[in-house]
C-alpha cells in the first residue's frame, strides 16, 4: 500500500508540472539553465538529507558505471531533452507523448527479468495508454512540422526515462532511495555542466523574476526534482519498475481532476467516460503487473 501510496503522490505531482515548465520557458530562463538549476538543486537537498539520516559507504569499484549510466539517462539527458523539447512543442503534446514510458519500461522490464507479461497487464496497459490519449486529444493537441523537433526530443526522453527506471533497480537493490539519487544527481551536475548549464544558469538573473513564476521554479525544484524522485526510486526498489512506470497513466487523469476543481475544465459525460477508462485499466495492469519478487 506505502507504495501504490508514494506512486500516486508523484502521479500527482508530475500532473502540475507541464503547464508550469510552460509557463518558465523561454521566457524566463533557457532550458539549459533550468536543467542546470534543476539537478543542482536536487543534489544539494539529497546530499544534506543523505547528512541527516546517515551516508551510506559505496562500492565505487563496482557500481561507479552503473551510477553514471543512471545518471545520464535518468538526471541529465532525460531531462535536458524533456525541457529543450518542451520549449519547442506544446505542453499538451509533451503530455501525450510522455504516454509511451511506461510502455518502454514494461517491454525492457519484461526482457530483463526473461518473461512473457500477462494477458490482464497487457490489456490494461493498452487500454490505460489509450484512453489518457484520447482524454489528453480532446485537450487541443497540435501536432505539426512546426512542433516536430520538439515532439522528437520529448519523445526521447520518454525511451531515456524508461532505461533508467530499468536500469536504476540494479541500484535500488544495493543502497536506499537516498543514496542512490544522491550520487546520481551528483553526476548529473558533472554532466549538465559540461554542455553549458552551469554558465547559462550563471547568467539567469532569478531575483528579477516575478513572484509567481519564483514559486512555480520552487515548486518544480523541490516537488518534481527531489521528492518525485526519492518516491520513484522508493518504489523501483519495492515493487519494480513496471509498476511505477503504470502509474504515470494516472497522470492526465490526476490533471483533469485539478482542471475541473480549478474551474477551467467542465465534466461531461464523455470525461467520465475517459476517467473510468483508465482508471480500470490502470487497475488491471498493476495488478498483472511483475511482482517485486521476480525482480
Amino acid at each position: 500500500m506505502k507504495v501504490h501510496i508514494a506512486l500516486f503522490v508523484v502521479s500527482l505531482l508530475y500532473a502540475i508540472l507541464f503547464s508550469l515548465a510552460g509557463q518558465i520557458m523561454p521566457q524566463y530562463m533557457h532550458p539549459e539553465g533550468f536543467v542546470m538549476l534543476r539537478i543542482l538543486t536536487a543534489f544539494l537537498l539529497f546530499q544534506l538529507t543523505a547528512a541527516i539520516v546517515g551516508f551510506e559507504k559505496i562500492e565505487w569499484k563496482k557500481h561507479a558505471l552503473e551510477f553514471a549510466i543512471c545518471a545520464f539517462f535518468g538526471t541529465f539527458a532525460n531531462m535536458y531533452l524533456f525541457f529543450q523539447g518542451l520549449a519547442l512543442t506544446h505542453p499538451i503534446n509533451g503530455a501525450i507523448l510522455m504516454l509511451v514510458t511506461p510502455l518502454f519500461v514494461a517491454i525492457f522490464d519484461h526482457f530483463r527479468i526473461k518473461t512473457w507479461p500477462k494477458f490482464g497487464f497487457v490489456l490494461g496497459t493498452l487500454g490505460a495508454a489509450l484512453g489518457s490519449a484520447w482524454l489528453m486529444l480532446g485537450k487541443g493537441a497540435h501536432f505539426n512540422s512546426e512542433t516536430l523537433k520538439g515532439d522528437l526530443l520529448v519523445a526521447v526522453n520518454a525511451l531515456f526515462y524508461s532505461i533508467y527506471l530499468v536500469r536504476v533497480k540494479k541500484l535500488t537493490a544495493v543502497y536506499q532511495p537516498v543514496t542512490v539519487n544522491r550520487i546520481t544527481f551528483m553526476f548529473g551536475v558533472v554532466f549538465m555542466a559540461a554542455v553549458g548549464g552551469m554558465f547559462d544558469l550563471g547568467n539567469t538573473n532569478l531575483l528579477s523574476f516575478p513572484q509567481p513564476i519564483v514559486l512555480k521554479i520552487v515548486y518544480i525544484l523541490f516537488f518534481t526534482s527531489f521528492l518525485v524522485y526519492l518516491l520513484n526510486a522508493y518504489a523501483v526498489k519495492k515493487a519494480g519498475p513496471t509498476l511505477a512506470g503504470i502509474y504515470i497513466y494516472l497522470q492526465p487523469v490526476l490533471a483533469a481532476i485539478i482542471a475541473l476543481i480549478m474551474g477551467t475544465d467542465h465534466l461531461t459525460n464523455t470525461r467520465i467516460v475517459q476517467i473510468v477508462v483508465i482508471m480500470i485499466s490502470v487497475w488491471s495492469a498493476t495488478r498483472f503487473s511483475p511482482s517485486s519478487s521476480n525482480h
